[in-house]
């Protein structure tokens, strides 16, 4: 029986928590409808998912690592491809990360990025209300030239703002709710979407519970099989052994691959928690190892697919390092602040004058399951966990008091990079790691040291900003769970699990 023709458990009635501006206009009874629909259909597929992601890591800490799945071999070895990309889309060449937020998305349209990813996970500062607002802006938005992705916060992170049978929404049932009632209808009637940037899949079959999920949204808002279409990005070790079996599952609506290495690396983190051998340096390649090898992947496997295969930009401004990844086969790059356009668009335009690299000849090598677990090589240093401190606290104080990424050392770094940072410590700590001290000698990591540092950390950002914007900050209870997610055993699945709750109190 097709999805849409399988009777869906009634949906009870949506409890709103919170009342902010522009509610009324956002908040409709379509869109609270649509969410406790998709809540209420596919709460228990995502509730077994979990417990599935839970099985994968025990079988890793006693030892039995990913590998390609025996049961999909056809479908890796298989000639077939992804629907072609939208006419708009075709040219991915550069595009740029925005907050959903009036004047961001202002700035973001006129600065000539070929696309625009409206990041309500990561860029947009967290929120009810900021959600709402820009909801509101994507909305009020005049229409643009320029195409969009909007991408929802995952599945698995709560919106308590809205209670459904009594528990919180999935944040990300509810962000596709909102997109596709309403939103979708001006984008498609443009030729403009909906397009989706769908992030945290771990598996093939969560990729087909998305598939799923959008399918149903389609059908209640109206709009024409395959309209909604996606870019996926890999974000864990699991998700990089899958790629071909993802695409497979939302081959009529992918858009492609992206890879973000904060994500992957807090993922390895987790995967190799019970493995000492993978403990890995405070600095890394990311061409090397795991990362270079993952990303090295998915060029093969996108363009096998007839799909784009998109890069995360370097930290680097350094043209040689922008044309990196188009060197290596990449149709385009994500870049997360605007002055960053300039150099990337001449890099690009010298590295690749056509819109994309989808067929053109390349020598690609075979990529063992090995490849894909190797750990990157390098000392801890005592400066690289200082600075690791500094991210975890710094990135996660902006990300509970609703300011969002945070800018250190002339990057931006949000909650992906507090939830790496908190990771690195973890590791280091639960295998003692042996830190290389800037005095020659070397230092064993422990719990009172790391105690130590996060103390000296809170004395230095109280005498940087004064005690009354520290404890506006929220830099103590970031600190506070730093501390105690470093300290866990096993380490939290995300450090968003433990700062939520204190994000939904001051909310």
């Amino acid at each position: 029986m097709p999805l849409d023709l399988v009777p869906a458990p009634a949906a009870p009635k949506p409890v709103l928590l919170r009342d902010v501006p522009g509610a009324s206009r956002v908040l409709t009874d379509d869109a609270l409808a649509l969410a406790a629909e998709l809540q209420t259909r596919f709460g228990p597929k995502m509730q077994a998912l979990s417990v599935a992601r839970e099985r994968r890591q025990e079988r890793a800490d006693a030892g039995r690592m990913p590998d390609y799945l025996e049961d999909t071999a056809s479908i890796r070895k298989g000639m077939w491809s992804c629907a072609p990309a939208p006419e708009a889309l075709r040219d991915r060449r550069l595009g740029i990360a925005t907050a959903a937020e009036a004047e961001a998305l202002a700035m973001a349209r006129g600065n000539g990025a070929a696309t625009l990813l409206v990041d309500l996970e990561e860029t947009t500062a967290p929120g009810f209300a900021n959600l709402i607002a820009g909801i509101a802006a994507l909305i009020e938005a005049p229409d643009g030239d320029t195409p969009m992705l909007i991408r929802p916060r995952p599945l698995e992170r709560d919106e308590p703002a809205l209670l459904i049978g009594g528990h919180p929404v999935s944040a990300g049932l509810f962000d596709v709710a909102l997109i596709v009632t309403l939103l979708a209808a001006p984008l498609s009637a443009r030729g403009m979407g909906p397009w989706l940037q769908i992030g945290g899949i771990d598996s093939h079959r969560e990729a087909r519970l998305w598939s799923e999920i959008l399918d149903i949204a389609e059908e209640r808002a109206g709009l024409a099989p395959g309209t909604i279409r996606a870019e996926v990005s890999i974000e864990s070790v699991n998700a990089g052994f899958e790629m071909d079996e993802i695409l497979s599952e939302l081959q009529a609506r992918a858009l492609g691959l992206t890879l973000r290495r904060a994500p992957l690396t807090a993922s390895y983190l987790r995967l190799m928690r019970a493995h000492a051998d993978a403990v890995l340096p405070a600095k890394l390649d990311p061409e090397a190892a795991f990362l270079g090898t993952c990303a090295a992947r998915m060029v093969k496997v996108a363009h096998r697919r007839g799909t784009h295969a998109i890069a995360e930009a370097p930290d680097s401004a350094e043209p040689g390092d922008l044309r990196r990844p188009i060197d290596e086969g990449c149709d385009g790059l994500w870049l997360a602040a605007p002055e960053r356009i300039a150099p990337a668009r001449e890099a690009i335009a010298r590295a690749l004058p056509g819109p994309h690299q989808i067929g053109r000849p390349r020598q690609y090598f075979r990529i063992s399951p090995e490849m894909l677990l190797k750990p990157h090589s390098g000392p801890v240093t005592e400066a690289g966990l200082r600075g690791t401190v500094h991210v975890a606290i710094a990135a996660l104080a902006a990300w509970i008091a609703g300011r969002g990424p945070v800018r250190i050392d002339d990057a931006l770094h949000g909650l992906a990079s507090a939830d790496l940072a908190r990771a690195r410590l973890g590791q280091w700590l639960a295998h003692g790691a042996t830190v290389e001290m800037e005095a020659g000698d070397s230092r064993r990591m422990t719990a009172d040291w790391l105690a130590e540092l996060i103390h000296e950390e809170i004395v230095a950002l109280v005498e940087w900003l004064g005690p009354h914007s520290f404890h506006r900050g929220r830099y103590a209870s970031a600190a506070r769970i730093v501390q105690e997610a470093a300290c866990a055993s096993p380490q939290p699945d995300h450090v968003a699990r433990l700062a939520a709750p204190l994000l939904d109190t001051l909310d």
